[in-house]
């Protein structure tokens, strides 16, 4: 019996010792041990499928960056969109016998009792009429694939719509379009907001300006316009600028009109 319980003692001496084995060390923790080398890295996983393609880049002759080729954006013109149309500005000519100084050089002399060619001579009068915001209801054909302004025969307006030829780069002939106006000259310059151009600020400083005949807002970027005021001389031939070129299913002289008001906004005196 006492063999019995001394084993029974033992039994349940080692059933303590393995409880007491498994429950929490209440005294200090030991030393960390040092970091183990890194393992080998693993193999690099599947590759992930591809992106959508981004959008291409702008073209330099794209001036309102939306990737479309627009009739004011063909700078010379030529029906051809490339890389001429962004180092080149051709869209206006002056009257071959006037300067943006000509005026002040007209002026002066005149005071001298001098009117040499091109200068308004010393019997010129500045045309009458009202100055008119020219959209696209002051244009009336003119049976040459160009439109007069204002439809006072035989005393039309100073600005027209006149179409001809020219050759591109190519060897085509195609169709282009200008505005002209009839012994005008670019008195004054100045760029304002496109915004400003819009509201009518462009033709304002023409109607303040007793020798201003007509002023043109043409658009020079999304935000901006030059702002050219006109006067007008009985011995120089005319202002022009180029408006339109044919391109398929749209004419010329239709894109000159469609420009009104936006690329280009007129004012110009009818009689």
């Amino acid at each position: 019996m006492k063999i019995q319980n001394t084993k029974y003692q033992i039994f349940i001496t080692l059933a303590l010792i393995t409880l007491l084995s498994g429950c929490p060390w209440e005294g200090d923790n030991g030393t960390t041990g040092a970091t183990g080398e890194a393992g080998a890295a693993g193999e690099a996983g599947a590759a992930g499928e591809t992106g959508d393609t981004g959008l291409s880049g702008i073209n330099c002759w794209d001036l309102n960056g939306n990737r479309v080729n627009d009739s004011n954006e063909d700078i010379n013109f030529d029906g051809i969109w490339n890389a001429v149309d962004c180092s080149a500005n051709t869209d206006t000519v002056q009257s071959p016998e006037a300067d943006l100084n000509h005026q002040h050089i007209c002026e002066a002399l005149a005071n001298l009792g001098q009117y040499p060619e091109g200068c308004p001579s010393n019997t010129h009068t500045v045309p009458s009429g009202t100055l008119t915001y020219m959209n696209s209801d002051q244009f009336f054909d003119d049976g040459m694939d160009g439109y007069i302004s204002c439809n006072h025969s035989p005393n039309d307006g100073l600005l027209s719509i006149k179409a001809r030829d020219f050759v591109n780069s190519d060897g085509d002939t195609v169709n282009q379009v200008w505005f002209e106006l009839e012994g005008g000259y670019v008195a004054k310059e100045e760029i304002m907001a496109f915004s400003d151009a819009v509201n009518g600020e462009c033709q304002s400083r023409c109607q303040i300006d007793v020798n201003c005949i007509a002023a043109l807002a043409a658009r020079k970027t999304s935000e901006s316009s030059t702002c050219r005021i006109f006067y007008h001389s009985d011995t120089v031939s005319k202002y022009e600028r180029i408006c339109g070129v044919d391109i398929p299913g749209f004419p010329a002289r239709e894109l000159c009109l469609v420009s009104l008001g936006s690329d280009a906004i007129w004012a110009s005196k009818c009689p």
